[in-house]
């Protein structure tokens, strides 16, 4: 057995989490990956039964969880998980803007290697400047605004209660693209979205005055 965060929309907090146990499949193959899927979703059916559940990864069985995975999301033209990598701001050596025109896995890696023995010590992104506080701030400000350029319809996605992603754990990583789109919906559904991206400091006081 295993356990895996999921997150839920919320009309009172913007977005819950709950600890789920599941059975757990042995191994790293892709199909392996996409059957924890499947297993991990069963269980959320049980607690939640009728919910729908959608897997928000490139491991997700549906198109639009494959779409909003931050490896396929595109901010300002580039992978939103290279934006990301690209904004981390270190002490004593700054940031690695470089890092935004690589592929997702090759930008993580080069700030990884070129960022070690140094702290963070907090983010910048057109010109804004992020504190390490409120811990999401930064990435769940760059995953929605990647979701409105690259044009993701979320009206197919309102139905759904809960958003997992099979790679994140919460023990080790604080970011987590399932918590985001989860913000997303529920900031969709209060009729927000557009009020929460007109800037950061909107942004801050729409999504964590009761999540922080």
């Amino acid at each position: 057995m295993a356990t895996k965060m999921v997150f839920h929309p919320s009309l009172i907090n913007t977005y819950s989490e709950e600890i789920v146990q599941f059975q757990y499949v042995q191994g790293l193959a892709f199909s392996q990956k996409q059957k924890n899927v499947d297993s991990l979703h069963r269980a959320v059916l049980y607690l939640h039964p009728g919910s729908k559940v959608l897997e928000v990864s490139t491991k997700s069985r549906e198109k639009n969880g494959v779409d909003c995975s931050a490896f396929n999301l595109l901010l300002d033209g580039y992978y939103l998980e290279s934006v990301f990598q690209a904004g981390k701001v270190f002490e004593g050596v700054g940031s690695f803007i470089e890092a935004s025109k690589m592929l997702p896995k090759e930008a993580r890696d080069y700030v990884k290697e070129r960022s070690q023995n140094h702290s963070l010590i907090g983010f910048t992104y057109a010109e804004n400047d992020f504190s390490l506080k409120p811990k999401t701030f930064f990435y769940d400000w760059l995953y929605l605004n990647a979701l409105k350029q690259s044009n993701i319809d979320l009206n197919p996605l309102l139905s759904y209660y809960t958003f997992t992603d099979i790679e994140f754990n919460e023990k080790t990583q604080v970011n987590c693209q399932a918590r985001s789109l989860a913000i997303a919906i529920s900031l969709k559904k209060k009729g927000l979205l557009e009020q929460a991206l007109k800037n950061p400091q909107s942004f801050l006081s729409l999504v964590y005055k009761n999540n922080l």
